[in-house]
């Protein structure tokens, strides 16, 4: 029977460059923050390409943690070294694999993140807590499904989200 799932090419093929999404000017931004370190985040956000960075499999082949800053203009990629400093980078995932997601807070604004398929709901519960101090971390340890479609902030769902493309992982599969 031949499968209906798409090969990598027509899947990479479709996906579509993140547009850059503009800073909406209302952070909710903490009493104890100061000036610099206000400027030091909003250029940090300011300095992310619209790009959707590297969306080869091989370059995913080996990735097991992903880190992300939150920003209310977009998400912005800090490792591995190839999303560093993409806006909402495309995360390639293989299937059935275990991935690690740690995200920072970096402009006080309130974010989680959180995993979710086409009909725009969270897949099995893979979702973060909220955090709204500039500098607090979340972490979320999935397994890749292929339902698996868009990662977002569900407090800013227009302009803080990116797509997740899950491959079938050829190493998992065995012939006969």
């Amino acid at each position: 029977m031949a499968s209906s799932r798409p090969t990598r090419r027509t899947v990479l093929a479709g996906i579509a460059a993140t547009s850059a999404a503009a800073v909406a000017g209302c952070l909710d931004r903490s009493a104890e923050r100061s000036e610099d370190e206000d400027d030091e985040a909003i250029v940090e956000a300011a300095e992310a390409t619209a790009s959707e960075g590297k969306t080869d499999p091989d370059a995913w082949a080996d990735v097991e943690k992903i880190r992300l800053d939150a920003h209310v203009g977009g998400w912005v990629g800090a490792e591995p070294d190839f999303v560093d400093r993409i806006e909402n980078p495309t995360l390639v995932l293989l299937e059935g694999r275990e991935y690690e997601i740690v995200w920072e807070n970096r402009d006080g604004a309130k974010h989680n993140f959180a995993l979710h398929d086409d009909d725009g709901e969270v897949v099995d519960e893979y979702a973060t807590g909220v955090v709204e101090d500039v500098g607090a971390t979340e972490r979320l340890e999935f397994e890749a499904r292929p339902e698996m479609t868009t990662y977002i902030c569900e407090h800013q769902p227009v302009i803080q989200h990116g797509d997740v493309v899950v491959l079938e992982d050829d190493e998992s599969r065995t012939d006969g």
